[in-house]
Parts: structure tokens; C-alpha cells; sequence
């Protein structure tokens, strides 16, 4: 999967918590905290994955360090 095809997959869980496969940049679980969308994964079957905060797409971030 591309970057551009893993951001139009984001958009679909927009302010959610994904369950990310990253090599192949596949989404195999998700919730709405970090905690049901590692059992939404699991319950798939998959247990090498990173947890990921989609934040919302119209605002603007900026880190502070």
C-alpha cells in the first residue's frame, strides 16, 4: 500500500485509535481508544501491529518539543 492509499484509508477512521500492520501499511484493527482497537486486532488474529491516534484531518498540528 502507497502513502497516498494509506491516508484515504485513514480518513475512514477519522479521531479513532487503528491497529497498524507496518510494513504492508494495513489497518487491522480499530476503536475509539488504544485498548479496543488492540482487542479489534487481536480478535482478528494479528499480534504484531503499532497502535496509532488518527487525529482529525481539518486541523492543523504543530509539536512541541
Amino acid at each position: 500500500m502507497t502513502n497516498e492509499t494509506l491516508i484515504e484509508e485513514l480518513k475512514n477512521y477519522e479521531d479513532k485509535w487503528v491497529a497498524l500492520l507496518e510494513p504492508e501499511k494495513k489497518v487491522v484493527g480499530s476503536g475509539n481508544d488504544a485498548s479496543e482497537a488492540k482487542q479489534d486486532a487481536e480478535r482478528k488474529g494479528y499480534r504484531d501491529f503499532i497502535l496509532l491516534k488518527v487525529l482529525p484531518f481539518r486541523m492543523g498540528y504543530v509539536p512541541v518539543v
